[in-house]
């Protein structure tokens, strides 16, 4: 193995005497580690598996002669330094080899002494041909664009990064001036100063702003160096450019940022303010200046933030933003502040301290004005009294419960009296004495189980002090009372109303049903509207076009959806009452498909969905109402298209089938878990999708099956969850009496 200071000589020759003469002579004449092989692939596998510095090569060998080895290296780049060695003088096949890359041509017998000096340069050149490589691979490996031109500019080499940067290949580059880059913002003085600064021999540095091949501008931060050759006159420019484009556009970003942020805060109602760490305020926005009737002027001049604060709350503030800046954290932030005028009003102040490169340099904080909150606390204290009064007054028996004892600790007079107990009776009893004891324990969970805000009815019956069974509707809540829990439970006496209940459960269940789910769909779209309509009203001066456009896209957008919604539950509820009456006739499904799907193309396009329609040769018809049959198929595409991501596809087929009409739609969008697929022919049933805001009512797909059956069709689904979904509409083709007049 070779030592870092030997340098590794590789002997290739058919001859053993000539490796063994070769090998000695190598040892004499330095300090080299001589290897040997004895035919040309032989070398070449030395010259893969391990690191040579010269190679003494043997012209004739079997197998693989030296000129194939030298060729074999030539074609491959393996840049190591070549001896040729030959019992020929032959002029020519030494000009042959050294024009391969050899970088000597020795004659047998060797003489050691020519092959010493022989081996010294060929040693240097290998050093000297393995820095020039690991340079020139760091140029062409490196991130940062280099350009090297003469002294007009014009590039005589680019490295690939260049390439990468501008677009420019090398045949596209050189022979071509630098200002093929220039992208014409610049001002003809900075090209100017640069020219000048380097023509004297001096570094330029700075930023530039160019084009590339493509038209496209980009900023980088360029390097400029004059470079010398053979003497001190220059001869050279070298250019060593990196890509700061997106670190321009970065800070623009960040500037515009906080231009945003500015603007934002102007934009609030409520005071932002910034201090000092001595508590010097340096920002305030406009609200801040209105509320405390200061001017700009004034703050610019000088005011603390305890010229925002009343006398008396100096020392309590002081104290908290001690706290605060000791990263203490406290809930005490409401405070009497002060205006310009001495008058006083009740805030909450809500601040952070302001970190810059790890160091506390202030506070920043916004202000609440509270005047109409506590307003409301004293309405409130004001309402509580009266609504204790309307407690007693109230028709059904009232009781409230402590959670942890279960005792009554306070009933309203119809209690009393529903009960037939005094008020000491009443305080004295556990509730669950006012149940029989069967349904005592039950009675018990159900109020155990209860959470603070929430609420539960249930049907039970009572037991009065004479022992009289009353069924009773028990409504209970649970709620906070000075840090205890506590139950509210009102009774109601339901004895008569038993009977003919549960004679009208069902229908009353389905009716609540329906008006539960039309309610909350139409609630939603309604508020938007009377929200922004309102807004509009009120605030008509003051909002921009572009907001004003905004707000009338959305109350006709929810308006439409309103109108929708109305015309799907007047459509189910007509079908549920059976008020519907199809006009029938001879139609062929397949014009009416091509209508729909021309129809809703534009919607398609819009969410760049490709829209393909398939009809089976040969004409076909159904009898069915042309209206309806195209309602089917557009609530069906309808949330084929609101289900389908961007750049989806669906596809409308039609086709016969032993008598029928086989129409299929499918899709690549979204698909129907498999837990959800047997229930969305249900009214008002919508698939829960958390991470996907798609409007629905639930009645599009009621629709459809009903209207389907109707025509004495049928409609079948399936689908896998992110797959895609298919929906099979199947037709009885028109039978021929059906086209008779009747």
């Amino acid at each position: 193995m070779s030592t870092p200071d030997q340098a590794t000589i590789l002997i290739a020759d058919d001859s053993a005497v000539m490796r063994t003469l070769l090998s000695q002579i190598t040892k004499r004449i330095g300090t080299y580690l001589p290897v040997t092989a004895d035919n040309g692939r032989a070398a070449l596998s030395v010259i893969s598996s391990r690191q040579i510095d010269v190679i003494l090569l043997d012209i004739n060998m079997p197998e693989m002669s030296g000129i194939d080895v030298l060729a074999h290296m030539q074609e491959h780049h393996i840049n190591i330094p070549v001896i040729m060695i030959s019992g020929s003088e032959d002029i020519e096949q030494a000009v042959t080899c050294l024009k391969m890359g050899a970088y000597e041509y020795l004659v047998k017998p060797v003489d050691p002494n020519r092959l010493r000096v022989t081996l010294k340069n060929a040693l240097s050149e290998s050093k000297l041909r393995r820095e020039v490589t690991i340079l020139s691979t760091a140029i062409a490996n490196s991130p940062l664009s280099i350009v090297i031109t003469d002294l007009e500019g014009t590039i005589e080499y680019i490295n690939p990064a260049f390439t990468t940067i501008t677009g420019y290949r090398a045949d596209e580059a050189l022979g071509r001036n630098i200002s093929i880059l220039k992208s014409g913002t610049h001002d003809r003085s900075l090209y100017t100063k640069i020219w000048t600064t380097i023509s004297k021999g001096r570094n330029w540095q700075g930023e530039i702003r160019n084009r590339k091949k493509n038209g496209e501008l980009y900023w980088q931060y360029t390097m400029i160096s004059p470079v010398s050759l053979k003497s001190s006159t220059i001869s050279h420019y070298i250019a060593v450019n990196q890509d700061i484009t997106e670190k321009k556009n970065t800070e623009k970003a960040l500037l515009a940022s906080q231009q945003r942020f500015r603007e934002l805060t102007e934009l609030l109602p409520q005071p932002l303010f910034e201090t000092s760490i001595d508590g010097r305020i340096t920002y305030a926005n406009a609200a801040a200046f209105n509320t405390f009737e200061f001017t700009r002027e004034e703050f610019e001049q000088g005011v603390s933030y305890i010229d925002l604060i009343a006398p008396e709350e100096h020392e309590r503030i002081a104290r908290n933003l001690k706290k605060k800046l000791g990263g203490a954290t406290f809930t005490d932030h409401e405070y009497l502040a002060r205006r310009k005028d001495g008058t006083t009003f009740p805030v909450l102040i809500y601040s952070a301290p302001i970190i810059q490169d790890g160091q506390t340099t202030g506070i920043r904080g916004i202000i609440l004005d509270i005047t109409g909150r506590k307003q409301i606390e004293e309405t409130l204290r004001q309402n509580q009294e009266k609504y204790r009064n309307l407690f007693q007054s109230i028709p059904d028996a009232v009781i409230v419960i402590d959670g942890a004892s279960g005792s009554l600790v306070e009933w309203n007079q119809e209690a009393r009296s529903f009960f037939e107990a005094s008020p000491e009776e009443l305080a004295a009893m556990h509730f669950t004495a006012l149940f029989p004891e069967e349904t005592a324990a039950r009675a018990s969970a159900l109020f155990s189980e209860l959470t603070v805000g929430s609420t539960t009815t249930f049907e039970s019956n009572i037991v009065t002090r004479y022992g009289v069974r009353i069924d009773v509707s028990i409504s209970v809540g649970a709620f906070a009372s000075e840090g205890a829990v506590r139950y509210i439970g009102i009774f109601r006496d339901i004895t008569e109303q038993k009977k003919s209940e549960e004679l009208i459960r069902e229908n009353i269940r389905l009716k609540n049903d329906f008006i539960s789910n039309v309610s909350h769909e139409l609630r939603t779209p309604l508020f938007s509207i009377l929200g922004f309509s309102s807004t509009l009203l009120e605030e008509q001066d003051s909002l921009d076009r572009e907001t004003f456009r905004e707000f009338l896209d959305i109350i006709h957008s929810e308006s439409t959806r309103l109108s929708s919604l109305i015309e799907d539950v007047l459509t189910i509820s007509r079908i549920d009452s059976g008020n519907v009456t199809y006009k029938k006739s001879s139609i062929e499904p397949a014009s009416l498909l091509a209508e729909v799907c021309r129809n809703l193309k534009l919607r398609a396009e819009e969410k760049h969905i490709e829209l393909r329609l398939q009809i089976a040769p040969g004409p076909v018809t159904i009898y069915a109402d042309p209206d309806a049959f195209k309602q089917a198929i557009i609530n069906i595409l309808g949330n084929a298209l609101k289900f389908t991501p961007e750049h989806g596809k669906i596809s409308v087929s039609q086709s016969v089938s032993d008598k029928s009409v086989v129409i299929t739609i499918s899709d690549t969008g979204l698909g129907i878990p498999k837990k959800d697929l047997d229930h969305i022919f249900e009214k008002f049933y919508r698939v829960e999708r958390p991470e996907h805001e798609i409007e629905g009512t639930g009645l599009g797909l009621p629709i459809v099956k009903e209207i389907i059956e109707e025509h004495d069709g049928s409609i079948a689904v399936e689908s896998r969850e992110n797959h895609g979904t298919t929906f099979f509409i199947t037709l009885p083709c028109e039978r021929e009496e059906e086209n008779q007049p009747s």
